[in-house]
């Protein structure tokens, strides 16, 4: 026990005797300070709030002051981070500076808040890490608080698509372990910052290790809230233990990872300590899903005395898909190491797929002059910010592992990528950007890491390793064509998911779409240089992702006259 009483203390920063007449010398010091706190200038408290938790957590003081300091700004601190929140959350990426700035802040503030509250509980039971006559509720208090913060502080970092900050992990798994050798990791505490609701350490470390084994980095913000909620709601039935069984996931606590956020980040060659299973809560949500009925639209889960959540089934589905122990895989993995060019974004794939011609002369090409094109459509955005000679160029990037659903990739910072979730990307052998003849697969991004030196990990689902530049008008209700826009026609995977032809457009087209219109160049390696040009009346949205549109046809392609398209 006293060994890890002592892994506590890891981390502290050197601590001084409080200076005279200073807030932390006064017995009402620090509530006078909070009580006269800017809070209708954000930016300002915020600042002056996150300063004084730095200097509260380098000042000597009795281990049951600084739980009490502490409880005292927790309130004024959710109100910093919840503002903060609102201006990160549903924001583009890259998020401008600011923004950024906000949520580094936020991120901050529950990193000093963990630190503080683990400082408070070593304090109290020093000197051998035991609890002290009647001050169980305090020590609980302080490493539930302790543990509540460090998982705030993960989820700020998810919101930024940021790796956990080192130590992170480590100081969770050593408070947890501290408390289990008090006995006291299963007494609940009261959580006034939500309600009524109370949780013991055990079920917050718990919701730790479930919403990280959910992958909030293939969330958008918004399901990373929605998620945060559920995973707190289940957590309760999460069964951790020393035993093994069937559907474990284990854990080594003696290392500063988490349970791996994607099923190859899983580390089964080292024997865990802690064994987790998801069974209980698998069962729980089926039986919910049931009862909701398959015709319901959302489905809400709510703890007792707390808030519900409603989310659509579809999500509940996706959230606890990557719960599967790592062997449990769709496609074997394998280990890598080589590298591929890879192209981010519609415009810049359809550029190379073109033979490194821009839209407008590709459309003359397949169409002749008689096709006009919006403003928008005649230029990338890459050009409009670079210039008229600019074009997109391949960006290096390092295959960490694939398999035959796609790859785990990893820009270096000098690459300078900038990606989000949902948006395409262009794969094909190193090569020179000169060489319009390279044959490009074609993937998404289905989640999304920044390393805190700059580096840029993505996990890619394949969606074809054959695809065509193409050409889309899309009808109005009334039958009139649209100015076309860039898409990309993608060929059938045998091993896919997907068994038919499927296109690519921007997000646009989907709006008060009646057919459309898909022109294409002749086959790259066909004899015949005709043109193909086929309209299509009947016509399923199976994706959207806000970047692009995926369009699968009911029924075979009608070949029509370009003239009556026209």
């Amino acid at each position: 026990m006293l060994s890890l009483f002592k892994r506590l203390a890891e981390g502290f920063p050197d601590r001084q005797a409080p200076a005279r007449g200073s807030m932390f010398a006064e017995p009402r010091g620090l509530q006078d300070w909070v009580n006269a706190l800017p809070l209708a200038n954000g930016l300002a408290a915020a600042r002056s709030l996150l300063q004084t938790l730095r200097e509260m957590n380098a000042t000597k003081f009795d281990g049951l002051q600084r739980l009490a300091g502490l409880e005292l700004l927790r309130l004024a601190i959710s109100q910093m981070v919840a503002q903060a929140d609102r201006q990160v959350v549903g924001s583009s990426f890259p998020l401008p500076q600011s923004k950024q700035q906000l949520g580094i802040q936020s991120r901050d503030f529950h990193e000093a808040m963990a630190l503080g509250y683990r400082m408070a509980a070593f304090d109290i039971c020093l000197p051998e890490g035991k609890i002290p006559f009647l001050k169980g509720k305090q020590v609980t208090t302080a490493l539930q608080r302790a543990v509540s913060h460090h998982n705030e502080q993960l989820l700020r970092g998810y919101l930024l698509y940021a790796a956990p900050q080192a130590g992170v992990w480590q100081h969770l798994h050593d408070l947890y372990r501290f408390a289990e050798s008090l006995a006291v990791h299963e007494k609940s505490i009261d959580e006034p910052l939500l309600g009524k609701l109370s949780f013991s350490l055990k079920e917050s470390y718990g919701h730790v290790v479930l919403f990280a084994l959910s992958n909030p980095y293939r969330l958008s913000q918004k399901e990373m809230l929605d998620g945060f909620e559920l995973t707190r709601i289940w957590a309760a039935l999460f069964r951790m233990g020393n035993e093994s069984g069937a559907a474990d996931i284990g854990l080594s606590m003696e290392k500063d990872f988490g349970p791996g956020y994607v099923p190859e980040e899983r580390d089964t060659g080292t024997p865990p300590t802690m064994r987790f299973d998801t069974n209980d809560i698998t069962r729980s949500i089926a039986r919910d899903l049931v009862l909701a009925g398959p015709s319901q639209a959302t489905i809400s889960f709510r703890m007792k005395g707390g808030n519900a959540v409603t989310v659509s089934p579809d999500f509940v589905e996706r959230l606890s898909s990557s719960w599967r122990p790592a062997p449990d895989r769709y496609h074997a993995r394998l280990s890598a190491g080589h590298y591929l060019d890879t192209l981010i974004g519609l415009h810049g794939i359809h550029y190379h797929l073109a033979g490194g011609t821009d839209f407008e002369k590709f459309v003359r090409e397949i169409r002749g002059p008689g096709i006009s094109l919006t403003e928008r459509d005649k230029s990338a955005s890459w050009i409009s910010a670079l210039g008229d000679s600019a074009k997109p160029t391949a960006l290096r990037s390092k295959v960490l592992d694939q398999g035959l659903g796609g790859y785990r990739l990893e820009w270096g910072l000098e690459s300078g990528a900038k990606a989000r979730i949902g948006e395409l990307v262009g794969l094909a052998a190193v090569g020179d950007d000169q060489d319009d003849e390279r044959e490009w697969m074609i993937g998404v991004i289905r989640w999304l890491r920044f390393t805190a030196d700059g580096r840029v990990q993505a996990g890619v689902e394949l969606l074809a390793r054959e695809a065509y530049a193409a050409a889309v008008r899309a009808a109005d209700t009334g039958g009139h064509f649209r100015a076309p826009v860039r898409a990309i026609e993608l060929q059938p995977m045998r091993n896919g998911s997907l068994s038919q032809l499927s296109i690519l457009t921007p997000s646009v087209v989907d709006r008060g779409m009646s057919q459309i219109e898909v022109s294409r160049g002749p086959d790259r390696w066909s004899d015949s240089r005709d043109t193909s040009i086929r309209v299509l009346s009947d016509v399923d949205v199976i994706e959207n992702t806000g970047a692009y549109i995926r369009l699968v046809p009911k029924s075979s392609y009608s070949e029509d006259a370009s003239a009556e398209a026209a």
